[in-house]
Formats: structure tokens, sequence, C-alpha cells
């Protein structure tokens, strides 16, 4: 696998490298001009050029540039990201953004370096034509600013629990920025600073003046962070990014004094929860007898959660190696860059940096022993261990659901979840999975006897990175707090047919006709072969009066299917006969709507329909969830509107439990089928959306080519069926 990373790095390479103008020598290429109109915040130059200057010259990102200022000659790459360069190395960069063109260091202050102000000249020719290049493309790094591009609200914050050696769980935190809203994540940082209660801030990034600016804005959002600043409780450090400077020293020796002054638990974080704060947090990692893998991998939680920088990659490695380990090596050890710190004793080392910066070693003892304090949780917790992951990816604990109650939880309290890896969820407590898609809830489902943590159409130990084994300790942080929303969505239905008004209701079975899917083509339902809910005789009828000829079954598998026959009182033998014959298709898929592997099976399953004669069925267990995103997939790709394909995905609730249109629970509820849409859209504003054009992306992305696409919604139309005639 690295072998092939590194091949495609050098076709990258090689293909790039046909696209480039050619070059012959430096000594050929253009020079470029330009004046310094700002010296920015942290000591970057911005310039007088737009980047495209630069490429009109014939560069392009990935040479090495030489640049003049004054009598000062540098070679310097060109890039987009202050990340595409060691810490501490030159860069030239196309803020994107911003359209701007800047020369800066990365975590340092190249105005004070070189001693360059507003009004300098600055030149560019060529040094190296994709001198760079490999290195360029090897870093590229993408996020958006979107949560729903994230898995969880902590993911998405970039809030988690410190726990590596020497730190107790509960102790120590770090974020992104919980009160500055520029990336739209402040609100975010904020609840989980409160569901945690920290009790202490360090702020690297911002002053006081800055903190009053953030707080008189309009979409200010984080109450609780400004109860703990009005209090006193939080530290503003204004540190710059030169991590290496004399300055940078003395504001974080301020910094740590003022914390170890102050009560857990703690919260470390800058802007965006990456550099700064993933400096100063490996530092007090170090101190308190961190592993050099520890620190390494808790600094790089924050690439695979913004950037989804796979670990132990070839791009992992060559991150890690440019930003923490170099400033572990260089700042704290005061060794030469590149040396070798695996086996250094951190702990002496840190030690001596913080002298090194101004601390006395009876700071350092007080520091230490405020980090070394025991788990701080709320007075209502319980810790217990992850016994099983269930079949949809559900954490299953040794904490009985019995016991949890007895210490007063109570369904509809907000509880916080704190996983030994560090990992944090704030989710409510509910006996049922009454959360939007992919939220988080901690379940006590009837029927079972222990405590799970689950993410509703998520994968959660995937996410969170848990295994059989792992601590998981559960607190109370709000009483009640999703009461309201628990009231609106708990949902009761009977398995009586003499409950419901006719045999398609109680089968939840309907003929789908939204935008132009024919009339008598298209199906979904219930299970008519796994009668657990007491619903497959009924259905099996309906499916037969249908005529349904082609079957996709979202739910079970092979396995399943024939032990549902084999089974004393099975009575649905026209699926029997579908299923004998071969007209059914098998996909056992999970829940989780996002993910690869459910993706692929819905490629399947519509493939399966494109190649085969209707009318079609297609089936969950309660025809609910799974199906209820095949018909939403289907009515998007069939030019259904988000009207129809709600009140179509609303049906069964209203089948089911007799949830009405026009109710606050209606509303609520119908969020989950709008979430499927914004995901097939790729959009989160279904307003503007193109949902045929999202529909048809989404199936064309995992492998189904258009020819098939055609044929399917040929089929669904019914229009096949009539050139054939």
């Amino acid at each position: 696998m690295k072998e092939m990373k590194r091949f495609i790095a050098v076709l990258l390479v090689v293909v790039l490298s046909l696209q480039i103008p050619y070059t012959a020598n430096a000594a050929d290429s253009k020079t470029v001009t330009a004046k310094v109109t700002e010296v920015q915040k942290y000591g970057n130059l911005t310039l007088d050029i737009k980047p495209k200057e630069l490429y009109d010259a014939g560069f392009e990102l990935g040479d090495i540039l030489k640049v003049s200022v004054g009598d000062v000659n540098l070679e310097i790459p060109f890039c987009t990201s202050y990340s595409d360069v060691d810490t501490g190395s030159l860069v030239v960069r196309d803020s994107k953004d911003d359209n701007l063109l800047i020369v800066a260091i990365n975590m340092g202050n190249f105005s004070t370096t070189y001693k360059v102000s507003a009004g300098a000249t600055v030149s560019f020719s060529l040094q190296e034509k994709g001198g760079y290049l490999s290195e360029y493309l090897l870093r590229q790094l993408v996020r958006t600013n979107n949560r729903s591009d994230y898995s969880t609200d902590s993911i998405y914050a970039n809030f988690r629990n410190i726990s590596t050696k020497g730190i107790n769980s509960g102790v120590l935190y770090r974020s992104s920025s919980p009160i500055n809203n520029e990336l739209g994540r402040a609100s975010y940082a904020n609840e989980l600073t409160k569901a945690v209660g920290v009790k202490t801030v360090l702020n690297l990034a911002d002053s006081a003046s800055e903190i009053k600016k953030y707080v008189a804005a309009d979409d200010f959002n984080s109450a609780y962070y400004k109860s703990l600043y009005d209090a006193g409780s939080v530290k503003t450090l204004n540190m710059d990014v030169d991590l290496s400077s004399e300055a940078f020293g003395k504001k974080l020796a301020e910094g740590l004094r003022f914390l170890s002054k102050n009560k857990a638990p703690y919260l470390v974080h800058c802007t965006e929860g990456k550099d700064r704060a993933g400096f100063v947090s490996a530092v007090l990692e170090a101190l308190m007898g961190a592993t050099y893998d520890e620190i390494v991998a808790d600094y790089m939680t924050t690439y695979e959660n913004y950037y989804k920088v796979e670990k132990n990659s070839e791009q992992y490695k060559a991150i890690a190696k440019s930003n923490i380990i170099t400033s572990m090596t260089t700042i704290v050890c005061g060794a030469a860059k590149g040396t070798d710190i695996s086996n250094v004793d951190l702990a002496v080392a840190t030690q001596k940096y913080l002298v090194r910066i101004g601390m006395t070693t009876d700071e350092i003892a007080k520091l230490k022993e405020s980090l070394a304090v025991g788990s701080q949780y709320s007075a209502k917790n319980v810790t217990g261990t992850v016994k099983e992951i269930e079949k949809y990816g559900h954490t299953s604990t040794d904490i009985l659901i019995e016991n949890f109650n007895k210490l007063g939880f109570e369904e509809g309290d907000m509880l916080t979840v704190i996983f030994d890896n560090g990992f944090v969820l704030e989710a409510p407590y509910l006996d049922g999975y009454y959360v939007d898609n992919g939220y988080p809830l901690v379940r006590a489902y009837p029927g079972h006897t222990n405590i799970a943590v689950c993410i509703n159409y998520g994968k959660l130990f995937s996410i969170a990175n848990v295994k059989v084994g792992d601590k998981v300790t559960i607190m109370m942080s709000e009483e009640k707090g999703y009461l309201t929303q628990y009231e609106i969505r708990k949902l009761t239905r009977t398995n009586n047919r003499e409950d419901y008004s006719s045999d398609a209701v109680f089968a939840n079975f309907r003929n789908i006709t939204m935008g132009k899917i024919a009339k008598n083509v298209l199906y979904r339902s219930s299970s008519p072969v796994n009668n657990e809910i007491g619903r497959a005789a009924y259905t099996d009828k309906l499916i037969k009066a249908a005529k349904i000829k082609t079957v996709v079954n979202l739910a079970d598998s092979k396995e399943n299917m024939d032990a549902y026959i084999a089974a004393e009182g099975y009575n649905s033998p026209y699926y029997k006969k579908l299923y004998t014959n071969g007209n059914v298709l098998a996909l056992n898929m999970g829940l989780a709507y996002t993910s690869d592997e459910f993706k692929a099976s819905i490629i399947k399953g519509m493939t399966y329909m494109s190649e085969n004669k209707g009318p079609y069925l297609f089936h969950c267990t309660e025809g609910k969830d799974r199906t209820g995103f095949y018909a939403a997939l289907l009515g998007s790709l069939m030019g259904a509107t988000k009207s129809e394909i709600v009140a179509d995905y609303m049906k069964s609730y209203a089948n089911y439990y007799g949830v009405k249109k026009g109710t606050e629970q209606y509303t609520v509820i119908s969020t989950d089928v709008t979430s499927m849409l914004k995901y097939i859209a790729g959009t989160d504003k279904l307003t503007k959306a193109n949902l045929i054009k999202g529909a048809k992306s989404y199936l064309t992305s995992a492998g189904m080519t258009n020819k098939q696409v055609k044929a399917l919604m040929a089929n669904l139309s019914g229009t096949s069926t009539k050139e054939k005639k």
C-alpha cells in the first residue's frame, strides 16, 4: 500500500509536470516584482499583486522560487497553505480564499526575522521548476466548515480529552476556539466545554479586546465560555505562532502559572486547536510522562478530525515529522532538526524547556501537581467497559440499565460520554433512537439489559476508534436537557393487526408514484420474510396482489432468509417462490447511510433493478429507515420534489405511530429525511438543490454506469416497457 501511494504521488508529479509551461532554466525565467502592502498580525507579508501574476509568469504550485527582499535572497516553495511546509520553514502562499499573495514563515515571523516592513520591494524568479512538487502533493489538506461533513460535534470542534500517560481522564481537554466563531465551530466547542464542566481555560490565541469583539458579534452563542471569562477563569495570552520565539515562551510560562493556580478540568485552545494548542498540549503531555508515540498520536488526531488524514499513511508521517516532531526536537529538546528523539526522556527535556522559558522548579512542581489530580467528573457518573460491538456499530457496555437508572439517570437527560482514548460525546439518554440521523445517544433499549453508546445511522466504534475492553465514563451534563425533544420523538406502536385500519397500513405497504415513477411499478413495505414484527404474511399477500417480480431486501443475508423460511409457522409462500427463483437480492445492510459500505450496497440494489423487470419491491425490516433512504434516493433520481419525498417518508410514521402532518412531532421527525436529501444532493441548501443531479452523481460516483442509471430510470418510468411494445 505504501509503495502504491508513493507511485501515485510520483504519477501525479509526472501528470502535473506535463501541464506546467516549460522553463529551460532559472536564468530564462521571468522576474515578478511586488510591494509589501501590509505586515499581518503574525509577521506575514501581504503583497500588492495577486497570485495570478505568478501563474502568468509561468510559476506553478510546487516550484521553488528565488525571493529577493532587499539584500536577502531566499529559496522558497510556492504553495497554498502554511502546513505545506515544515514548522519554521518559508512559504510563498497563494491564499486562495482571500486571493492574496503572502510571504511567510510557517509558525514564525517573517517581518521580524528578515527586518521587512510595509513598502519594501519583493521580487520572484524561478529557482527550480517542480522542485517541491512531490512534497506539496503529499501535504495537500482540504477541509470544510460544514458540521454535516463531520461525524460528531466533537470531531467538528476538534474537542477531546487528553488522556496520555500521567494525566487522568477528565482533567485536561483541548479544542478549537469556543469563543471565536470564524470557523463556525465556537458554539459546538462551547457546549462541549460546558458538558465536561471545564473550570479553567488557556486561550492561546486572543486578547481581551478580541474576546469583547466576539461577544458583541451577531453570531455569538457561547454563553458558558463568557461566564468563565467573566469569572476570571480564562487566561488570554494572544500568542504569536512563532513557537520558538522568546515572546511565545514568556507567554506560555505565564499561562501555565495561571493553570497551576486554578482548578481542573482545564481547557487549552487557540483558533483551530491545531498548532499552538497542539504544541502546548504536547508540552503538558511530555511533562507528565507521555510517550513519544502518545504525543504524536494526539497531535495528529487533529489532522484526522479536520482533513481525514489516514493514520500512519505517508501523508500522516510527513505532517507529523514536519510539525510536532520538529517542534519537540528543536524547541523542547534543543536538538538539531532531524535528530531522533524517540528514545529521549521527554519529561526531563520538557522540564528543562520550561526552566528556559522562565518557570521556576517550584512552579513546575505545582503545575505537575495540578495536572496529576484525579478524574474530574460531575457528581453523578459511572465508569464501565465496552463489552460488545453490535451489528450496526453501536458499543454495548457492561453497565446494567437497572443499575444506571438507580443512580438517578432518566430518559431525556443530557449526558457526557468520555472514552479512555479521549473521545468525547454529549448525548441524550433515551430508550429509542430519538435523535437526528448521525447524532449520538446513550441507549437503554426496551428488552435489553445493558447501556449502549450509539450514533443513529452511524458506526460509533469506527468513528470513535473504540474497541472491546475500552473504558468509558458516562456522567450527567444536564438533567432533562433533552426531555422536550424526547417527548416529541417518543413513538409507540402495537404489532396487533386489529389496531390498524387496513392490511396495507399494518404492513407499511404502498405504491410509490412520486416524480416520474409510473403507477404500479415501484413498491415499498415492511419485511415479507422476517416475521419478528408480525407483518410478514400480510405483506406477502399484498406483494402477490401487486404482481411483484423483483425484490431488493435491504435488511437480510441469504442465511437470514433461509432461517426465516425454515422456521415453524412461516407463511409467506409468494416471497419464498420469488426467492427460490432467484428474484430476491439480499443486501444485509447496516444503518449508517453515509458509510461507504451502505453506498456500495445501494449501488448493488439499484443495478439489480436496472437489469431486471418490475414491478419492484424494496424493503428492510420495518420498511422505515433503510427503506426510507432507498425511496428518497429513487424519488430524487426520478424528479420528485422535496415535499413529495418527505410525505412518502413520513407515511411510515403515520402508518405505525399515527403521527399527523402539521404537528411539531411531524416537523421534528421529518428532519431525518431532509438530512438524507442533503447527503444525496451534496449540499445543506435544499431549496436550491438539484436532486436529480445529486442522485445521479451519488450513483455514478460509486460505480454505477450512466447506461445503468438510464436503464433504471426507464424501468421506473415505464418507458422501457412501452418501447419494447
